[in-house]
């Protein structure tokens, strides 16, 4: 097991769900933990949690959206630790629906944050990462929905999750041929209890958008579902086993791999989607 003390790892929307399960086990780890999250409530109950623990965590406001809040977020971070050795690019939300009927500030919504978030924190702390001369990890929240086909009423959620998918891919190879010891993940959850699907409750009243009557039963029999999953705490220990083993591929619920291969024998033989085909993921 890899001793994690004094290292220094930052979380994006950490204030619940995933990210939250990942700062409080990295706590328990010994780790310096920096946390940013749009939710500022939650960011409150994750530093009752590190008191309550004595561990070692520092919180910010954060809009992933932002660009320059993110530039700011990452100058704030290493004038405080100098380094950052596990980079969790994790914030999102989640759209669902019929993709010509979402309304497109959802659109820019869900891109903005699943994808540009996960840009912004590329751009701002990877240059940092190369120079600061020890090995690191940058881990990229995408999802079992980012690598299996398009599910009905998915469409702006798993459009960004497989783009996540490729960019985390492309920042693979493109790492390798770098000096240094930076190191790349992509992290596709499944079963995970998380609040994702209640993202709504993070805009402003006049935003959020009702799904119609079939669109709505299917989120909520798959949310659910999803609810009976792996607790976030769970979850963090079976990432942080993955980080530590090198994998490159996080994908702690394999179950869903019959299903992945049912895809890519579609593909392969040119198939039609399946219209039928039920599949949940987080």
């Amino acid at each position: 097991m890899t001793d994690w003390t004094g290292r220094v790892c930052v979380i994006t929307g950490a204030g619940s769900g995933i990210g939250a399960g990942l700062a409080r086990h990295a706590l328990q780890r010994g780790m310096k933990v920096v946390c940013g999250d749009i939710d500022e409530a939650g960011l409150q109950d994750l530093a009752k949690h590190a008191a309550k623990t004595k561990g070692q965590l520092s919180t910010r406001v954060l809009d992933v959206s932002d660009a320059d809040a993110v530039a700011d977020f990452a100058e704030w971070v290493y004038a405080e630790h100098g380094k950052v050795h596990l980079l969790f690019n994790n914030a999102g939300v989640l759209v669902d629906g019929k993709c010509w009927e979402r309304p497109l500030q959802d659109w820019r919504w869900i891109i903005d944050v699943n994808l540009m978030g996960v840009v912004h924190g590329l751009h701002h702390f990877v240059p940092r990462m190369l120079q600061q001369g020890e090995p690191a990890r940058v881990i990229n929240t995408a999802s079992i929905g980012g690598l299996l086909g398009g599910g009905t009423f998915m469409g702006p959620y798993q459009s960004v999750k497989h783009a996540v998918v490729a960019l985390t891919e492309s920042l693979y190879r493109e790492l390798a041929q770098e000096p240094g010891e930076v190191k790349a993940s992509v992290l596709c959850p499944s079963e995970v209890d998380t609040g994702i699907w209640r993202s709504e409750r993070l805009r402003p009243a006049e935003q959020q958008v009702k799904l119609g009557e079939s669109e709505q039963q299917f989120h909520e029999a798959l949310a659910n579902h999803i609810a009976a999953g792996l607790s976030p705490d769970e979850f963090a220990v079976l990432v942080f086993k993955g980080i530590e083993a090198g994998q490159f591929w996080l994908i702690p619920d394999t179950a869903f791999m019959p299903l992945l291969k049912m895809r890519y024998e579609e593909i392969e033989q040119q198939d039609l989607p399946a219209t039928e085909t039920k599949i949940d993921f987080e």
